[in-house]
C-alpha cells in the first residue's frame, strides 16, 4: 500500500511539473495512441498497475527528459508503439530507469520525515530540465563585489 502511494505521488508530482513548465511538443513516438492491453515486467511500478497510469508515467518521463520510447524500449523510431517490444530488459538504458526511479522513491520517503511547511520533492525533471543528460557541473559562481575581494 505505501508503495503505491508513493507511486500515486510520484504520478501526480511529474505530472504536475510537466504541466507546469513550458510547453514541448511530444516526442513523435509518444504521439502514437496505441494502449497495451496488459503490461509486462513491472519491477518498480505495482505489477498490478493499468495501462493507462503506465502510458502516463511513460509519456511524463519522455517530456521529463525529451527522449522517445526507443530511448529505454526495443522498437524502431517512426514505427508504431505497437510493434515495440516493452517488455524486453534487452537496453541498459531501461534498467538505469529503474535504478533512478527507486532512488527518487527513496529519496521522497525519507523527505518525509522531515517536518517543514514545505517537505522537499524529487522527481526525474529536478535533475534532467528536459534533458536526458544531467548537468553534474554548478554553474559559474556570481562575481563577488570589490568590497568583499
Amino acid at each position: 500500500m505505501l508503495r503505491m502511494l508513493s507511486v500515486c505521488v510520484l504520478v501526480a508530482v511529474t505530472a504536475g511539473l510537466v504541466g507546469a513548465q513550458e510547453p514541448v511538443a511530444p516526442p513523435a513516438a509518444a504521439a502514437d495512441d496505441w494502449m497495451p492491453t496488459e503490461i509486462k515486467n513491472l519491477t518498480v511500478l505495482p505489477k498490478d498497475m493499468g495501462p493507462a497510469d503506465v502510458m502516463r508515467i511513460m509519456r511524463a518521463w519522455n517530456e521529463a527528459l525529451k527522449v522517445d520510447c526507443v530511448f529505454c524500449h526495443v522498437g524502431t523510431v517512426g514505427k508504431p508503439l505497437s510493434t515495440f517490444d516493452f517488455a524486453s530488459d534487452n537496453k541498459p538504458r531501461k534498467e538505469t530507469s529503474r535504478v533512478m526511479l527507486r532512488a527518487v522513491m527513496d529519496m521522497n520517503e525519507k523527505f518525509k520525515t522531515i517536518e517543514s511547511d514545505e517537505p522537499p520533492s524529487v522527481m526525474c525533471s529536478t535533475c534532467h530540465k528536459r534533458s536526458r543528460h544531467v548537468d553534474a557541473d554548478l554553474p559559474p559562481a556570481e562575481p563577488k563585489p570589490a568590497a568583499q575581494q
